[in-house]
């Protein structure tokens, strides 16, 4: 009398083949930046960095594929176990692009950069780790900055719902360098507050200073008809560019300024460590140095910078 034939093993439902594809593409998108830095690694980067939402989607589908493969029996195996396992890793996966591999890890600049603003100056954000800076996952924002005016705790009089509330709108812009201005924009509007962008470009209003070769100087969301320069002028640090405003994605009045190595017209570029030079923090003066910011429980509680070289001209 013959046996009966014994039951075949099942294999992995489909749910689970494809949890593991996307977590492969995860990481080779995060792992090649680390090995071919530049701008193939950025693009990389930038795709991975920017997958909470088709990941998200993604995971969303194959958790939905698994509820269906329930009514297939046995309830539970192994690979459903191996597969549930897998989402979870999926859906945490673009936490992983927390901060850019930069291939100018280290390099400094041989330009001496000032402060863009007169007067003490709270660093909202900057620096070289998330802490203080989430401007690190951004390939061509690395060490970029965000710069106001706090007093008191607050940077608004009042409730700060009108841009004049905010103590930096309206203050000079200043070139922290000398250099050649290569792009401008000036024609933005003012966003109020709470809105963000409104369809405009994210730096808003800017000025982009070549301060040497293969380095440009990014200065963001200048107030509308107050760029005091054309493409083509040659500034000289400390000189006025242009005012502090509200223009593009930002969430309050600010000014953003970052160095890349590559002009705006550049599809992908890199970020270059932004140094200041000649500032003076806690009553002491640095030579050289990268201001941080954050956030503290109920303000903001970055460094508290103020230019200490030479007068604007």
């Amino acid at each position: 009398m013959s046996s009966p034939p014994k039951p075949r093993r099942r294999g992995p439902d489909w749910w689970v083949c494809a949890a593991i594809f996307f977590l492969l593409v995860q990481l080779v998108l995060f792992v090649l930046p680390h090995v071919s830095r530049g701008v193939a690694g950025a693009w990389m980067w930038s795709f991975g960095g920017d997958s909470l939402l088709w990941m998200g989607l993604a995971t969303i589908l194959l958790f939905l594929g698994f509820i269906w493969s329930l009514i297939r029996r046995p309830f539970w195996t192994g690979w459903r176990a191996v597969g549930v396992l897998l989402l979870l890793v999926l859906a945490l996966s673009s936490s992983l692009f927390r901060v850019y591999p930069s291939s100018h890890e280290g390099r400094v600049s041989a330009v001496r950069f000032r402060l863009p603003m007169d007067g003490p100056i709270t660093v909202a954000w900057g620096g070289d780790s998330l802490q203080g800076n989430y401007h690190v996952s951004y390939p061509d924002q690395r060490w970029a900055y965000d710069l106001l005016v706090v007093k008191d705790g607050q940077s608004h009089r009042g409730e700060g719902k009108e841009l004049t509330d905010y103590y930096c709108y309206g203050l000079p812009a200043l070139a922290p360098a000398d250099g050649t201005v290569v792009f401008t924009r000036d024609t933005d509007p003012e966003m109020r507050i709470g809105e963000l962008g409104g369809g405009t470009d994210p730096g808003g209003n800017q000025v982009v200073i070549e301060v040497a070769p293969g380095e440009y100087l990014i200065l963001c969301h200048l107030q509308t008809g107050s760029v005091a320069v054309k493409v083509g002028d040659r500034v000289t640090a400390g000189q006025v560019v242009g005012k502090v405003g509200n223009s593009g994605n930002t969430s309050e009045p600010h000014l953003h300024i970052h160095l890349q190595d590559g002009p705006p017209s550049d599809l992908m570029v890199e970020g270059i460590p932004l140094y200041f030079h000649d500032y003076r923090v806690n009553g002491q003066i640095v030579e050289r140095g990268m201001p941080t910011g954050g956030v503290g429980e109920t303000n903001w509680a970055g460094q508290v910078v103020e230019h200490a070289g030479p007068p604007k001209p």
